[in-house]
This record gives structure tokens, C-alpha cells and sequence, in this order.
């Protein structure tokens, strides 16, 4: 695992937080995005670790929200 709940990223300059992690198929870690829509419902998308890797080499990722709040 190499992203931590509660990290933010950035995709199409909305936010999005890592809600949760899971081992998916003993291989990889697959993580579940969430984003609060203006009408209050959860949008929530699934990414491998490599499209997280991606992310962060395009500047996706913002980093965690406890590192920004120190």
C-alpha cells in the first residue's frame, strides 16, 4: 500500500479522498475514491495502485490532508 486514507487527490480539478484500501485479487491494492457532490450525495470510483501512480506523476495528487493541516 503506498496511498493512506485520507490523502486528496485533484482529477479534473475536483477533490477527491481515499476512503478506503483493499488487497484486490492477492496482487494489487485497489482504492476506493469518494467526493461529495453539490447536492450532498457520495460519488465514490475505484483505481489500481498503477492509475494512482499515474496520477501522481501528472500532479494529481495532493498529498495527505494531515501533512497540509501541520
Amino acid at each position: 500500500m503506498r496511498y493512506k486514507i485520507n490523502d486528496t487527490i485533484t482529477i479534473n480539478n475536483t477533490e477527491w479522498l481515499i476512503s478506503e484500501y483493499r488487497m484486490h485479487g492477492g496482487r494489487e491494492y485497489r482504492y476506493t475514491l469518494s467526493h461529495e457532490d453539490t447536492d450532498g450525495s457520495y460519488i465514490t470510483m475505484s483505481l489500481n495502485e498503477r492509475a494512482m501512480d499515474g496520477l501522481k506523476l501528472t500532479g494529481g495528487m495532493m498529498g495527505s490532508k494531515n501533512e497540509t493541516q501541520e
